[in-house]
């Protein structure tokens, strides 16, 4: 969830105006205006948007600006580096990478500015899908030709990270050998690591048949190592005219196999439809079949594309496990019930109960 902070806005303007002043030329004169924070941008950072106003080559110019801020009370990811997501972005946009990216700015560690450390980035125009996904407008109403038009595109902009050279753009430090192999190994024992850690205790017996179904059915590794996004989806792009204005939100960034972003992406398609037991949607009508998807993918990344039902699943499982903390998060907040079963029961329990055909999550305690 978002880090719930009531700041003052004239303070924020005026802190943002003095670092500002400690990167830009001398005589730059930054104002920084219009500061809002809304609430719905993201799970795990704070997000502040504002109009930033300084003069550089003797013109004053206006820029739209974001700062993405770091959480310092509600640390929704296990072993969390909040730059990872900057350090990421960087590389691809110095490296000349096809990845559309929102314009980056500067990196601060110091928390003594913002109370944690931050980043700023320009502000990319676009439209941006939310969730559920499928319960907009903009992207339901559509015609299938601008449906079509998104799916495509999303993915081409997926596959252009996945033919990333992350070695050229040293990003080895990804890894975590300290878990294992890099790739599916690590990514097991991250998620099993997490659960623990988020469960606090014994775990749920519904999730837990979820993560002994995955290990009796772990695919082989194939192929080399790639760079993933880890979360890959279509509300973490901003559209413009159904293409990708930039992709954003790079903290689940690891080394793995296309499919494990093919998954991700695959699995939250199904959770916004099919996957919703109690409302199904409609899939938007211009968008492909996931067979098509996986076939006219592995085109883009130039092998076949293997064993997608296990990372779809897996996906489930992560997003799961990703629940398991939330629900501790907002129940610590005073918005959810102590007694509310969040934690075992909802979107990704739900729909892994149909992709494995087990009873309801809440059967089973």
């Amino acid at each position: 969830m978002p880090e719930i902070i009531q700041r003052d806005a004239t303070e924020v303007a005026d802190a943002l105006a003095r670092w500002l002043s400690t990167r830009l030329s001398p005589g730059a004169d930054p104002k920084v205006a219009e500061v809002e924070a809304p609430l719905s941008t993201g799970f795990s950072n704070e997000t502040i948007l504002c109009r930033a106003t300084w003069s550089a080559d003797h013109e004053r110019a206006e820029h739209r600006i974001v700062v993405r801020v770091a959480p310092t009370k509600h640390l929704l990811f296990l072993d969390a580096d909040f730059a990872v997501q900057y350090k990421v972005m960087r590389a691809l946009s110095d490296g000349g990478s096809d990845v559309p990216l929102p314009p980056l700015r500067w990196y601060e560690p110091d928390d003594s500015w913002l109370g944690a450390p931050f980043f700023l980035m320009d502000h990319v125009e676009g439209t941006v899908a939310g969730e559920p996904t499928y319960d907009n407008a903009w992207l339901t109403e559509a015609s299938a030709e601008c449906q079509e038009r998104l799916w495509w595109s999303g993915l081409e902009a997926m596959a252009a990270v996945h033919r990333t050279d992350w070695r050229a753009l040293d990003l080895g430090w990804l890894a975590d050998p300290a878990r294992g192999a890099p790739g599916v190994a690590q990514q097991l024992a991250y998620y099993r690591d997490y659960l623990d850690w988020a469960a606090k205790g014994p775990t749920h017996p519904f999730i837990e048949a979820v993560w002994d179904w995955l290990l009796a059915h772990r695919p082989a590794d194939r192929g080399a190592l790639g760079l993933c996004w880890g979360d890959s989806r279509i509300g973490n792009i901003i559209w413009q005219d159904f293409r990708p204005g930039a992709v954003i939100d790079w903290e689940m960034a690891t080394l793995g196999p296309p499919e494990l972003d093919l998954g991700w992406w695959l699995y939250f398609d199904r959770q916004f439809s099919t996957g919703l037991m109690d409302a199904p949607r409609a899939r938007p009508s211009g968008f492909p079949t996931p067979e098509a998807t996986i076939e006219a993918y592995a085109e883009l990344v130039g092998r076949p594309m293997a064993d997608l039902g296990w990372y779809e699943v897996f996906a489930g499982f992560r997003f799961a496990v990703i629940f398991v903390r939330l629900t501790d998060l907002i129940k610590g907040s005073g918005l959810l019930p102590e007694e509310s079963d969040m934690a075992t029961n909802n979107l990704a329990t739900q729909c892994l109960a149909q992709m494995l055909d087990l009873d309801p999550p809440a059967s089973w305690d």
